[in-house]
């Protein structure tokens, strides 16, 4: 079987309903309405730049997107 994707877990955002998610690997791409919610399982699409490029496994929030690994010194996904 083909090597499986890594996965993470989102441990940040849980005093604003989760993380924000962008449509692009750039800081500058739209942002979508919906966050990331804390405790979500995705699976890694591409990591570059300290972005991730993710697949939503469970949990609620875009079934795809872009995150920050981690901001100001803080982990917002953490692998599993």
């Amino acid at each position: 079987a083909p090597e499986a994707n890594p996965k993470w877990e989102v441990v940040g955002g849980a005093d604003k309903g989760g993380i924000m998610v962008r449509r692009g690997r750039d800081l500058n791409s739209p942002q979508e309405s919906e966050r990331l919610c804390t405790g979500a399982h995705i699976e890694q699409l591409e990591l570059a730049a300290g972005r991730l490029h993710y697949r939503l496994l469970s949990g609620t929030g875009p079934k795809i997107g872009w995150v920050s690994v981690r901001i100001t010194g803080k982990d917002l996904v953490r692998p599993l």
